[in-house]
């Protein structure tokens, strides 16, 4: 690790969400508040697709939850970096990182993970309308397609200064998945309903 957490704490302290840091034993939010898929990376989700049932009424999507493109803040992420255990102990789906007024945040959870070479995918099943009216909103919006927008809060464990501005995040821990109007990368968008059709799954990707 060759920066340290105040220069993080410092930098991301305006940009609500991106950043989970652990103080005291208790995580805490940064804030109060172009790669194109390439032939290995070509998807990981048709091979998925062909093992799901999305027919009606199923609530589950896949969303592309990371890639390693510079972001808007300059930053990188390295996708083999990421450390999922204790996320998928607790797979939650999450709206905008559960910095609104909304008493609940839960969307619903996520079900598999799919890493491959430079994208994080992450197959999510929305709350029943029973459950939350909530999360239905969020879900019809999204299956109109009005949502396609995804975005992580992580944890940085390793990290380095990049060209970009930024930092290179090498190892970090997914701490949640959200929905987002507007996300801090731009490149985690969904690429269709529920994902491209000419995905295969690379050599390069990896079921978690």
């Amino acid at each position: 690790m060759t920066n340290t957490q105040n220069n993080l704490e410092s930098r991301y302290k305006n940009i609500p969400g991106k950043i989970i840091f652990l103080k005291n034993g208790t995580l805490t939010l940064a804030a109060d508040t172009e790669n194109e898929m390439n032939q290995k990376d070509l998807a990981v989700l048709n091979t998925q697709n062909e093992e799901t049932d999305f027919s009606s009424p199923s609530r589950m999507k896949w969303l592309k939850v990371a890639t390693s493109d510079p972001d808007r803040s300059g930053d990188e992420m390295i996708i083999e970096g990421a450390i999922t255990d204790n996320f998928l102990r607790n797979p939650q789906f999450l709206w905008s990182h559960g910095q609104t007024a909304e008493p609940v945040h839960t969307l619903g959870k996520i079900l598999k993970l799919v890493k491959t070479q430079d994208a994080l995918y992450a197959l999510a099943e929305y709350a029943t309308s029973e459950t939350s009216e909530f999360a239905e909103k969020i879900f019809q919006m999204d299956k109109a397609g009005y949502l396609p927008a995804n975005s992580i809060g992580f944890r940085p464990i390793e990290w380095e200064p990049n060209e970009f501005g930024g930092y290179r995040f090498t190892k970090w821990e997914l701490i949640e998945i959200s929905k987002v109007e507007l996300p801090c990368n731009p490149y985690a968008v969904d690429d269709g309903e529920p994902a491209s059709k000419e995905l295969t799954l690379g050599e390069a990707a990896e079921m978690i």
